[in-house]
C-alpha cells in the first residue's frame, strides 16, 4: 500500500510538471483577472511627449512603469520599419483630472511585429518608462465587451504644460454603418476595433478643428477600465479643420495583452465582471489583412495629429496618392509603403512559432509518460526481487545458495543413507550407537506410530 501511495504522488507530480512545461512552451498566460471601481476622473491618464513636445497620442496606462500606445505615434528610421533610437520620449501622467503626477523618461519602446503602417493593422506598441518607485500603482484593461453597458470615449490633452479637464462622450447610438465602408480593415476586423463618428473640437490657427478622442473605457456601472486606444481616422474632406464628418477607429487592447506582457516581462491585469471569462492568450495574435477598397473617399490620418498630413483614400484614389515620406510621418506613419511588414520574411517565422510550441509540448508529455512507465516497472521489479526465499525445517545445508527461491544444491548423504536415520552435517549416525534408554524410547515411538497409522 505504501508503494501505491508513493506511486500516486509521483504520478500527480509528473503530471503537474508536464503541464507546467507545456504551458511554458505555449507561452501562456500573463494575464490575471482583477476588479476595479472608479470613475474617469479618478483614473490616471497619460500623454506621450516626443522630443520635448506633448503629442495628441494618449496612453493606456498599465502601471507606474508600463503603457500601451499607438505604434504610429513612434518615430522610425528613414526607409525602414526600425524604430529610430535618436527620438526622445517621455510619459506625462495625470491624476485623472487636471493634476499632474509627473513626467517620466521612456526606457524602451517596441511596436507590434505585425504592425502595418499603411492600413494601421495591429497599431499597438509597448512603452516602458521610469515611473518612480515611491508610489506603485496599476490600472486595468477592460477585456470582456459582454460585461459593458456603455463605452466612454475620453479625450485628455496638455496645453501650456498643464492638463486640461478630460472630455467624455458615451457611445449612444453605437458604431455608424459607414465605419465599414470607410475602412476595409475595420470591416474585416470588427471585434478588434471600436468606431465612432463623434469627436471633440480644438482651436488651431484660428480654425475650429475636429479632434478624435484618445482612449475608450468599457463601463459596467459603476466599474470601468480602459479598453482601447486611438488608431486612425477617415476624414470626409481635405483636413480635420475642413470637415464635419470623421470616422475614428480605436484598437481594442484585449487581444494584445499576452503579447504586451511577454514583451514587458511583467503581468498585465484585466478587468471583468464575469470571472469565468477567458481572454485571448495568443502572444502572436494579429488582425486579418483587409480586402477591397473603401467605398467612401476621404483623408486617412493617424498618430500625432498636431500635423495635418494624411493620405487620400477612396474607391479609385488609393493608387494615385504618393507614398508618405518620413518627414510627413507624424500624422500617418514614419514607415514607407515599400517596407510593409507583412511582406517581410519575419512574420512567416512568427507564424511557425505556434507549431513549434505545440510540437515541443507533445514531446515533453511523451517523455513524461515514458519516465512514469519506467519508474513503475522499476518499483515492480524491486518488489519481486525482495521476496523472501523458502525455508526447509528438516534439512540443513552447509551452502545456502538460492536462485529466485529455488535450491541450487541438493543435500549430500552417506552411501548407506536410510530415511529412518537422522543426519547432521551429512554424517549418518546409526541407531545402534545410541544409549539403551534412547533406543528403548525410539522403539516405543515406532510402535506407537505404527498403531496410529493402522
Amino acid at each position: 500500500m505504501r508503494g501505491i501511495g508513493v506511486l500516486s504522488r509521483l504520478t500527480v507530480g509528473l503530471s503537474l510538471f508536464a503541464a507546467s512545461l507545456a504551458t511554458a512552451a505555449a507561452g501562456q498566460h500573463t494575464v490575471v483577472k482583477r476588479l476595479e471601481t472608479s470613475s474617469v476622473l479618478g483614473m490616471k491618464g497619460g500623454i506621450l511627449v516626443k522630443n520635448g513636445t506633448p503629442t495628441t497620442c494618449e496612453l493606456a496606462l498599465v502601471s507606474n512603469k508600463l503603457a500601451f500606445v499607438a505604434a504610429n505615434c513612434l518615430e522610425y528610421k528613414p526607409n525602414s520599419n526600425i524604430l529610430d533610437d535618436s527620438a526622445s520620449y517621455q510619459v506625462m501622467v495625470s491624476d485623472g483630472g487636471t493634476g499632474n503626477v509627473g513626467t517620466f523618461s521612456v526606457e524602451s519602446t517596441e511596436a507590434h511585429p505585425k504592425y502595418n503602417p499603411i492600413t494601421f493593422a495591429n497599431n499597438v506598441a509597448i512603452v516602458k518608462f521610469s515611473g518612480g518607485n515611491d508610489v506603485q500603482w496599476k490600472n486595468y484593461i477592460a477585456a470582456n465587451p459582454s460585461d459593458w453597458s456603455n463605452e466612454f470615449y475620453v479625450k485628455r490633452s496638455v496645453s501650456g504644460g498643464s492638463w486640461a479637464m478630460p472630455q467624455i462622450q458615451d457611445s449612444t447610438g453605437g458604431a455608424p454603418a459607414e465605419c465599414g465602408k470607410a475602412s476595409p480593415l475595420y470591416a474585416s476586423n470588427t471585434k478588434d476595433f471600436m468606431c465612432t463618428n463623434k469627436f471633440t473640437t480644438t482651436n488651431k490657427d484660428g480654425k475650429t478643428c475636429a479632434s478624435p478622442f484618445g482612449t475608450v473605457y468599457g463601463v459596467h456601472d459603476p466599474n470601468l477600465a480602459v479598453a482601447a486606444i486611438y488608431s486612425h481616422s477617415v476624414v470626409v474632406g481635405d483636413s480635420l479643420c475642413d470637415s464635419s464628418t470623421v470616422y475614428s477607429y480605436y484598437t481594442v487592447l484585449s487581444n494584445y495583452l499576452e503579447w504586451g506582457g511577454a514583451v514587458a516581462g511583467s503581468t498585465i491585469y484585466l478587468y471583468t465582471e464575469d470571472m469565468s471569462y477567458i481572454n485571448n492568450n495568443d502572444p502572436n495574435y494579429a488582425m486579418v489583412d483587409p480586402s477591397g477598397e473603401p467605398s467612401i473617399s476621404g483623408l486617412l490620418v493617424g498618430g500625432d495629429l498636431n500635423s495635418d498630413q494624411g493620405v487620400h483614400i477612396g474607391p479609385s484614389s488609393s493608387s494615385e496618392d504618393p507614398a508618405p515620406t518620413s518627414s510627413s510621418a507624424a500624422a500617418i506613419s514614419t514607415v514607407p509603403i515599400a517596407e510593409e511588414p507583412s511582406s517581410s520574411p519575419e512574420p512567416a517565422a512568427e507564424e511557425e512559432e505556434p507549431k513549434k510550441n505545440h510540437l515541443t509540448t507533445i514531446i515533453i508529455i511523451i517523455a513524461a509518460v515514458l519516465l512514469l512507465l519506467a519508474i513503475i516497472g522499476y518499483i515492480l521489479w524491486r518488489k519481486c526481487r525482495k521476496r523472501p526465499a523458502p525455508t526447509n525445517m528438516t534439512t540443513q545445508y552447509n551452502d545456502h545458495q538460492y536462485a529466485m527461491g529455488a535450491q541450487d544444491y541438493a543435500p549430500e548423504y552417506a552411501d548407506d543413507y536410510n530415511p529412518n536415520r537422522q543426519h547432521l552435517d551429512n554424517r549418518i549416525i546409526s541407531r545402534d550407537s545410541y544409549p539403551e534408554d534412547v533406543k528403548q524410547r525410539y522403539s516405543e515411538d515406532d510402535v506407537r506410530n505404527r498403531d496410529l497409522i493402522d
